[in-house]
């Protein structure tokens, strides 16, 4: 479902858990690699995750309700966003249970990968927000549930 004149699109799909996500990571175009590797790890235990590359935020959020939500699995409410620049843009996006993975910091230089690792924008990282982000999805779905009250 590769659309980049629509803003977004899907760039990886779940294949654990039978090919259903479980989570979402929603990456900028410089981070997709990131977010690919530690849906590698997601993966390897067991949890769907699918990787959503946004390269136009504005343009996606213009785009209708059901393409939207072709890419970005709303009944899926474990979401981690990945972009070197601040997180702050991403939180719509990732929603309550969600998380961002950013780099709050500016002005350093360097290789990318190395200062990805020194300012934590890791492939583990990542994949503990994802982890910790469905521990609160699953734990809000628990608490809306009627057999919990």
């Amino acid at each position: 479902m590769i659309d980049e004149a629509r803003g977004g699109y899907v760039l990886a799909e779940a294949e654990a858990c039978g090919g259903e996500p479980q989570t979402v990571l929603i990456a900028a175009v410089g981070e997709t690699a990131v977010a690919l590797e530690a849906r590698d790890i997601l993966e390897r235990d067991g949890i769907g995750t699918r990787v959503v590359c946004l390269p136009r935020p504005e343009r996606f959020a213009a785009q209708d309700r059901a393409y939207r939500d072709r890419v970005l699995a709303p009944h899926v409410t474990a979401r981690v966003s990945v972009a070197a620049g601040a997180a702050l843009g991403w939180y719509a996006m990732v929603g309550g249970a969600g998380d961002a993975v950013g780099l709050e910091r500016f002005g350093a230089d360097g290789p990318f990968r190395r200062l990805y690792g020194q300012y934590g924008l890791t492939a583990d990282r990542v994949a503990a927000a994802a982890r910790h982000s469905l521990a609160r999805s699953r734990a809000r779905s628990r608490a809306r549930s009627p057999r919990a009250r």
